[in-house]
């Protein structure tokens, strides 16, 4: 019937959706981020029930698998006193599958870190599901050695399989619960009767999908996870629209200058911003205005900041940020190492030098600083190409003399080594936007050639000391960040190219 967007639901029940009982769908699909997903789970209710009482006529259920066929025998027993029944499975796992493993285990953990064990062991028992354990496969292991790829945090895991043991729960061993709610919608349920299901997770390929979505309503709440602009736009949407959710039922409103700060605060994370506004409009009492020193006053940091915050820091030599960034990174408890942040930074230096080296070059003479991104599309970035093309030329020239026969001949040749440069080695390489080439020349700007390649020296000892010194591999990285950021080096003074003469200071 119909496939649309959280933001389009209110418009649609008022609509083709609200017509009459007769063209309401008789199942539902919600899913994405839970805290939109029982706002529309709500929405549905609304406009379904009316004024009708909810406990006479709405019941959900817990998700779980074995709680598919208890949901299909309630939804085709007809109601005595009402010609309107909903049945709902709440945070249904019908579609967990190893293709969504790694969505699963970020669900269990978070729950699991917020204290949820009963949530959390739900996602746990799930994940052991489709991977064919059960918690005996946890005895006497530790859980490093049994989820080898499931990911480095573990400490939660312990505390999430003593609850299912205590709590007599076991990996589910339903049939095919899939399948049997695939045939129920193709039946169609009694005239009025409607299945609700809300779920975080979906895969779209599955035939149950289809089905749903051709037999009755599919609302996706989900939001996009990355760091693009757009994804960001539609985040920010997304939490402007909750924030005035709460706003409104509080009577209270706040400017776009405290909602940034709240952002700041508290990142992308629905549940927590909602509780924040709740906390800043009790705080404020009778004013009807929350201010950016109500945010100050109130809140904490809970934000877990993006690792790409810590190499933009460095790469803009901006010494304060990086250090913030990383202890934030460090005690947000996503990484157990400080390798993976070493590793970031490094990547990052690397395309700055990369970027350097062909400013040097003769290929180089058309950038300069405040060049403007038409004039870079239009001249420096067929330069790019053109640098690139002939390191491809030089490499290419360099493995044939390295592989070139000494044999005698009518013997077999060595193997055929892969003709293509790696890829780090090239500014330009396939599939590299133009966008974020022009911004990494302008931040080697800030560096001079012997600046970078010295730099690069600082990470590999700085890498041989986390691997082999008993040193703080904080302390390691803060000495690492101080050196790339500082503003001026013993023996090699920042603003003085490997030439000796003074560059223009970067503003």
């Amino acid at each position: 019937m119909t496939d649309i967007h959280f933001h389009e639901l209110e418009q649609f029940l008022k609509g083709e959706g609200g017509r009459g009982a007769s063209s309401r769908p008789p199942v539902c699909l919600l899913f994405g981020e839970d805290v939109l997903y029982q706002k529309a789970l709500d929405k549905v209710l609304t406009a379904f029930l009316g004024n009708a009482d909810r406990n006479m006529n709405y019941e959900a259920l817990d998700g779980s698998n074995e709680n598919v066929a208890g949901a299909l025998e309630r939804i085709n027993t007809y109601a005595l006193l009402s010609t309107c029944k909903i049945i709902a499975l709440t945070d249904a796992r019908i579609f967990h599958s190893r293709q969504n493993m790694d969505r699963i285990w970020e669900q269990a953990a978070k729950a699991a870190k917020a204290g949820k064990l009963k949530k959390a062991a739900r996602h746990f028992l799930d994940l052991l599901r489709v991977q064919d354990m059960t918690l005996d496969d946890l005895t006497g292991e530790s859980p490093a050695k049994v989820f080898k790829t499931a990911g480095a945090d573990l400490d939660w895991v312990p505390a999430v399989t003593d609850y299912c043991r205590q709590n007599g729960l076991q990996v589910s061993a339903a049939a095919d619960p899939q399948q049997a709610l695939e045939q129920a919608i193709e039946q169609g349920f009694p005239a009025g009767h409607h299945l609700i299901v809300t779920t975080a997770v979906v895969d779209k390929r599955r035939r149950l999908y289809k089905v749903i979505r051709e037999k009755g309503l599919v609302v996706d709440c989900s939001v996009p996870k990355g760091e693009r602009k757009a994804d960001r736009m539609a985040q920010e949407s997304v939490l402007d629209a909750v924030v005035e959710d709460v706003l409104r039922q509080n009577g209270k409103r706040m400017d776009p200058g405290a909602r940034r700060a709240l952002y700041d605060l508290t990142g992308f994370d629905l549940r927590t911003v909602a509780a924040n506004v709740e906390k800043l409009a009790h705080f404020t009492g009778q004013r009807d205005k929350i201010e950016v020193a109500d945010i100050k006053q109130v809140l904490e940091r809970t934000r877990r900041d993006p690792l790409y915050e810590l190499t933009e820091a460095v790469s803009n030599r901006n010494l304060g940020q990086a250090l913030f960034y990383l202890q934030s990174l460090l005690n947000g408890g996503d990484f157990d190492h400080p390798l993976p942040l070493l590793a970031a930074v490094a990547n990052q230096m690397r395309r700055l030098l990369v970027a350097k080296e062909f400013t040097a070059s003769p290929h180089g003479r058309l950038w300069h600083r405040g060049c403007s991104y038409p004039q870079f599309q239009s001249q420096v970035l067929p330069a790019i190409k053109a640098y690139d093309e002939a390191l491809q030329s030089r490499l290419d020239a360099w493995r044939q003399t390295l592989n070139a026969p000494t044999a005698p001949q009518g013997k077999k040749r060595g193997k055929k080594t892969n003709a293509t440069g790696r890829s780090d080695l090239f500014l330009a390489a396939k599939g590299r936007s133009p966008y974020p080439i022009y911004k990494t020349l302008q931040k080697a700007e800030r560096f001079t050639l012997l600046e970078l390649k010295q730099a690069m020296q600082k990470i590999s000892a700085a890498d041989q000391q986390l691997k082999r010194s008993g040193q703080s591999g904080r302390l390691i990285l803060e000495h690492l960040i101080l050196w790339v950021c500082q503003p001026d080096h013993e023996g090699a003074p920042m603003g003085r190219t490997h030439n000796g003469r003074q560059p223009r200071r970067h503003p």
